[in-house]
């Protein structure tokens, strides 16, 4: 009995002195930091972070983790931004009929780029769920638009 006590103080202590030196060492007190604005949806801010972490301590493995996962959200955001400049601007074009040759090819090309973009996103357990759901749906009006317009054959 008198040895499980001793055990669990030990195990205690070690934690407290993991969460001691977490939280007193610069690289760890950046990668924390970069982890939370991570999860706020500061993507930049938390990348400029969690590089300097990084560059703190190499064997900082949350600011690695933070780093990779802030560039994956960020080709979520940007894919989702571009899909909504050209939704605008197909919406722009479509709004003025009838539509010119060299407007309905803009369209297509705007499609395929937005199509494939797509299909080279690769989502991880940690990335941005509302992130991922957008980017679905622009991606699905993209396909939509696709089909819709150009394969009509």
């Amino acid at each position: 009995m008198q040895s499980k006590v001793i055990y669990a103080l030990l195990a205690l202590s070690l934690l407290a002195g993991m969460a001691i030196f977490a939280f007193t060492n610069p690289s760890y007190e950046k990668a924390f930091e970069a982890r939370w604005h991570y999860f706020m949806g500061n993507y930049d801010e938390a990348y400029k972070i969690a590089k300097e972490a990084y560059e703190l301590d190499p064997y900082n493995r949350m600011a690695l983790t933070v780093m990779a996962q802030t560039e994956v959200a960020k080709e979520y955001l940007d894919y989702i931004r571009e899909g909504e400049r050209y939704l605008v601007a197909i919406e722009e074009a479509a709004n003025h009929p009838p539509i010119a040759d060299a407007d309905r090819i803009r369209i297509k090309m705007m499609c395929e780029i937005m199509i494939e973009k797509y299909m080279k996103l690769s989502a991880t357990k940690l990335t941005d769920r509302e992130l991922v759901e957008r980017a679905e749906e622009i991606y699905k009006k993209f396909k939509s638009l696709y089909t819709s317009l150009f394969k009509q054959k």
